[in-house]
């Protein structure tokens, strides 16, 4: 049966679809199943099919005489009947190579990667929303803010005045004066943050000067002012997201720490002190790298910087890297804090350059805090500052580590949580001395502030402990008591006792040094230290008798070491409920000539009877208190190494029994990967305690450490996570080198486990440790969802990849499903072993390399900091667990694609059926926009002046990013045009059309893959619009960025072009170029992600090159040039 004549065809086909010539004609009457450019033979459908195809190319050259006599306004016709389209999609399908075809294994692999990938990314939003989250325990702040805007800041000194606002805060009725006359502290928010931010930080330092330091004479003498906290207001700009936003911020502020400088001189009254030369930066998540990018510019006065404390800072990668100054930023950043600190790290000699770093970076204190799983919206694995900072400089600290704190904080709360913001306030005043032009103590006592202030104290001791003066003393035998070797203290109400429970009241217990002890641990209830301590620890020697029963000894006091931890009884299930614990550790060689370790019991029982002790928290006398004091052999008794591998732990777990020992570790270091989660379960027998058994976890390359109080419950099982080493960040840092030697690198890796239990019950504690699989999940998509980006990309290419393989072979454009298929069958199985192997060296190389970090970074290979290495490379994975991550990544990115694509053929099917609708109804035909009597040089002249319209407008005002969606656009409305023409073409031109509306569909998947990039400079753009800030970025304003794209867009449009077939070289080198591209997406494509957009622009470019090679598009632009340029110029000489 013959299909029925198909209507007049537009004159917009004359572009498209050029008259056939006699031999075309000929080839196609007499081979039916051949097509028209002599491809191979290809199987016919039926009879009728050849027959359709002989009526529609009687009806194509009757056509095309019509069209070229004269154009005509007739519009095109919807499709004559749905089986004359699906005839013709039917044909496409069955001529296609078998590779290409869509077969049962192909479906199903496509519906199981949809599912794979739906149920994947609903499993990870699920638990990293509802699993393995830290519990928040912080507290409100209260303030009365008072902003004081600094409207001298203005033009004159600084062309931002008009953008930006510098403010003063005060708190009301505390800061009594409007002026500065402290020291000055700059506060930096974040991305999207708010200058008011900087109000709990202020009000509380303002309070604890005020009440607390004032009240001591002496603290003044020493230089302690108030602070002078400045912020600015950035309008809440997106620094997250644009890279010249963040260089702006940054020269703004160095600015305005000049303004703040040159205001002492005129508001300070006393002339004791001098000057300030210098600010302390408080910087909140993209306010800390604001911080750091300071010193990078010509602006930065040397030495006005010298303490930056940041808080949830992404220090290592740009949460979003999009933009490709945002990550040149973080390059230069990280090579200039490098060469910064190489003369105190290297033995390389000092270029100049290294000098003028070290002169900029010698003084400067850098203290990262981190918020823990807590925080979802930066990965505290990148606030780790140990990959370029000495530990003598600076370090990183979570939230559960500090002192008093022990609690986690979201992304907003970490800077106006209680307990922090109080020790952040302490810190801050403690390193203050006006004495100096600085404002603040020597580098080195800083460093000691802030470790005594944010670290547990339960780190290594890398220096000496700090011992009282010497005391001679005598004492009466009754009140001293000397243990055995080995012997147990126990004081439980005021009553003295060993491990016999045999109870005395003395003053002095003595603890003996012997060559099978390593160390003494002690845990109390009572607070170590303080005016009115009940208990003090000494070290002593006995000297002498005096008389028959008093003995002279000499001591020195101790309490130096001891530290707080979080209080544990059966009312306490939290780490931060307020009540602590005091402990306290001392290695055998830090007691040096002594002999004896002691514990001095100040309670005066003359007045009080024998059940009272000191309450830790008010200094009175209250029922329950407790000291346990225990000689310990750590490498034997204490210790525990687990030598298991990570896929022993997957399958098995940890179980561990620790034996009753006040004080014990457990070394694990095959855990350290941040993506895993883990349940523990600590169990023991039921017997009477003074206290219940507590934990801490912790790893060293970061002082991260968590409390887990009031266990062995035998129910309840604890969620365990940890952080460590961030994606794309080298093995070794400059921290860890000075930690480790090639004969104790596993002593300092992975996770520890400490614990408290009490000695007096004899029940060993059973500890099991297991993965937790689904709250693993995620932080494993928390931690790769650029991957997921990187990889659909790469999809998208590869089949395009393959689309254009077969096109240029058989002159068949495969549909995106087919080149889906094509993928599945042919590509993925020669693409998934190679990753796969990359994968696998990329974990093992780094594995390798930790074991030689001496030899392998003891010049930090000459400075190359940035040279090529296998971290910076695919994921950036070090850990062989997981070697299969890219593997799982490029299947889920095969079932979004998918999806996406369905998703996208159903909505213009959708819409080009309304099109058709309309178009059969003549609605859309209007007057103003009826542009069918065009000739092609207007068309051609009208597309080239709305180009040249574009590129001024990029070149000028309006970033490329906006040009790309709006390119977008007008590709959605010509993929919607397109497949209304495939539907009302004639049999023989529909194979043509369905080619190029297959064609231009995978150019729309493309650039739906691309918006990502371009989305967030856009609104970046429309922010500052907002706030009437209309200087152009210089950054986003190449022409060259979004030029193949706006000619391929307005090509594609306008003439309705296909990609021409090529073959030879020119065949090759498309195959080159796009594979070259998709090898560079797998390389370094998640690392430098806005690198993916510049390399389709550069394919973009390629392809037309193609089309100027293939037509007469040249010599057009040639001939407009000739036509149009030399009558003016000849009218103008006239």
């Amino acid at each position: 049966m013959n299909a029925s004549p198909s209507p007049p065809s537009s004159p917009d086909s004359t572009d498209d679809e050029p008259p056939l010539s006699s031999r075309e004609k000929h080839l196609y009457n007499l081979t039916p199943h051949l097509r028209i450019d002599q491809s191979p033979s290809l199987r016919p459908i039926s009879t009728t099919t050849t027959t359709t195809h002989n009526n529609s190319n009687n009806n194509n050259n009757n056509n095309s005489t019509s069209r070229t006599s004269s154009p005509t306004t007739n519009t095109p016709s919807p499709p004559s009947s749905p089986t004359h389209a699906h005839q013709q999609q039917q044909y496409h399908s069955s001529s296609i190579p078998k590779a290409y075809r869509i077969t049962r294994f192909s479906r199903y692999f496509i519906v199981f990667s949809i599912l794979l990938s739906f149920i994947s990314i609903f499993v990870m939003l699920d638990s990293f929303q509802h699993h393995q989250r830290d519990m928040d325990g912080c507290q409100d702040s209260f303030m009365q803010p008072i902003y004081i805007r600094q409207t001298g800041f203005d033009s004159e000194m600084t062309r931002f005045a008009s953008k930006y606002a510098l403010y003063l805060y005060r708190e009301k009725d505390v800061d009594l004066s409007d002026q500065p006359t402290g020291v000055p502290v700059l506060f930096i928010s974040g991305h999207a943050g708010s200058y008011k931010q900087v109000r709990s930080i202020s009000a509380e330092t303002a309070y604890a000067y005020y009440q607390h330091y004032t009240t001591h004479p002496e603290i003044l003498k020493q230089g302690v002012r108030n602070l002078d906290f400045f912020t600015v207001d950035f309008h809440e700009e997106f620094s997250a997201l644009h890279g010249q936003s963040l260089l702006e911020q940054a020269e703004y502020l160095n600015d305005a720490i000049d303004y703040i400088l040159k205001l002492y001189p005129r508001t300070r009254k006393s002339r004791r002190y001098p000057d300030p030369t210098s600010v302390l930066i408080i910087g909140h998540s993209m306010g800390g790298v604001v911080a750091r990018s300071m010193f990078l510019l010509s602006n930065y006065q040397p030495g006005s910087i010298n303490t930056i404390i940041t808080l949830s800072t992404p220090h290592i990668l740009p949460p979003a890297p999009f933009d490709w100054k945002i990550s040149k930023i973080y390059d230069d950043m990280h090579r200039f804090w490098m060469n910064g600190y190489a003369p105190a790290t290297t033995s390389l000699e000092s270029t100049t350059t290294t000098d003028t770093y070290w002169t900029s970076l010698k003084d400067v204190m850098l203290i990262s805090i981190a918020g823990g799983t807590l925080d979802n919206i930066v990965c505290s694995d990148s606030a780790n500052v140990g990959a370029f900072l000495p530990p003598s400089n600076g370090f990183t600290v979570f939230t559960t580590a500090i002192p008093n704190v022990w609690t986690g904080t979201d992304h907003l709360s970490i800077y106006s949580c209680k307990q922090l913001v109080r020790v952040l306030a302490k810190s801050m005043l403690d390193i203050v001395d006006t004495r100096r032009p600085s404002q603040t103590k020597p580098l080195n006592e800083r460093m000691m502030v802030m470790k005594k202030a944010f670290l547990s104290g339960l780190e290594d001791r890398t220096q000496d402990l700090s011992l009282g003066r010497p005391n001679h003393s005598e004492i009466s035998d009754r009140d001293l008591r000397p243990l055995k070797v080995g012997e147990r203290l126990i004081i439980k109400n005021n009553n003295v006792g060993d491990d016999n429970n045999n109870p005395s009241i003395v003053r002095l217990s003595l603890l003996p040094r012997s060559k099978e002890i390593t160390a003494f641990s002690v845990l109390t209830d009572q607070p170590i230290g303080n005016d009115g301590s009940r208990f003090s620890f000494v070290f002593c020697n006995m000297m002498d008798r005096v008389s028959s029963d008093t003995t002279r000894i000499i001591c020195q006091s101790a309490d130096e070491a001891a530290i707080p931890v979080p209080a544990s009884t059966e009312r306490d299930n939290y780490p931060f409920s307020g009540r602590t614990f005091s402990f306290a550790s001392y290695r055998i060689e830090e007691m040096k000539e002594y002999q004896w370790f002691g514990v001095i019991d100040n309670f005066d029982f003359s007045t009080t009877g024998s059940t009272s002790s000191h309450s830790h928290s008010g200094g009175t006398l209250t029922q329950g208190g407790f000291l346990i004091a225990e000689p310990i052999n750590d490498k034997e008794q204490n210790q525990q190494h687990i030598k298991k591998s990570m896929s022993t732990i997957a399958m098995e777990g940890v179980h561990v029994k620790v034996a009753s020992h006040l004080f014990s570790t457990i070394h694990i270091p095959a855990i350290e990967s941040p993506m895993l989660a883990y349940h523990l379960k600590v169990s023991r027998q039921s017997c009477s305690h003074m206290f219940a058994p507590f934990l801490r976890q912790s790893i060293s390359t970061m002082y991260e450490s968590k409390f887990y109080v009031n266990l062995a419950n035998n129910e309840d099982e604890t969620d365990v996570s940890l952080h460590g080493r961030a994606a794309f960040s080298s093995y070794a840092s400059m921290q860890s080198m000075r930690m480790m030697d090639t004969k104790n690198v596993d002593q300092h890796r992975g996770l520890s486990l400490q614990v408290w239990m009490d000695p007096t019950c004899e029940e060993p504690l059973k500890i099991d440790l297991t993965i937790d699989w689904y709250g693993s999940a995620g932080r494993i998509g928390f931690r790769n969802g650029i991957m997921l980006l990187a990889y659909a990309f790469i999809m998208v290419m590869l089949v395009l990849a393959g689309q254009i393989y077969c096109y240029n072979k058989t002159g068949i454009f495969p549909h995106f499903g087919q080149g889906l298929s094509f993928c599945i069958r042919r590509t993925l199985p020669v693409i998934i072993p190679i990753v796969a192997l990359c994968s696998i060296y990329q974990c093992t190389y780094q594995q390798g390399q930790g074991h030689y970090l001496n030899s392998a970074y003891n010049v930090l290979d000459d400075l190359n900091v940035l040279s090529v290495t296998w971290h910076d490379l695919l994921i950036g994975n070090s850990d062989p667990f997981f070697w299969w991550l890219p593997l799982v990544g490029l299947l889920m990115s095969l079932g979004v694609i998918s999806f996406v694509w369905l998703v996208v053929e159903i909505l213009l099917h959708f819409f080009a059926s309304i099109s058709s609708f309309l178009i059969g109804q003549r609605i859309h035909t209007w007057h103003w926009c009826n542009r069918d009597g065009e000739t092609r040089n207007q068309k051609f002249q009208r597309r080239a002046i709305t180009t040249m319209i574009l590129f001024v407008l990029v070149a000028t005002c309006i970033p490329y990013q906006f040009v790309f969606v709006v390119a977008f656009l007008v590709h959605i409305i010509s993929c919607i045009r397109s497949l209304t023409r495939t539907w009302s073409a004639p049999s023989l031109q529909g194979y043509k059309r369905a080619n190029r509306y297959y064609y231009i569909q995978s150019l729309l998947l493309l650039m739906m893959t691309l918006l990502p990039f371009n989305l967030p400079i856009l609104v970046v753009w429309i922010r500052n619009l907002s706030v009437h800030w209309f200087v152009p970025f210089s950054s986003d304003h190449n022409i060259f960025a979004i030029a193949p794209f706006i000619i391929y867009v307005e090509l594609l449009t306008g003439s309705r072009k296909m990609l021409p077939r090529t073959k030879g070289p020119w065949h090759w080198g498309t195959c080159v170029l796009i594979y070259g591209i998709v090898a560079y997406t797998f390389l370094y494509g998640i690392k430098y992600t806005h690198s993916i957009y510049f390399l389709s622009n550069h394919m973009i470019a390629w392809f037309l090159l193609l089309h100027v090679k293939d037509s007469h598009y040249g010599r057009m632009t040639y001939r407009y040039i000739a036509d149009h340029l030399y009558p003016f110029r000849s009218k103008k000489h006239s």
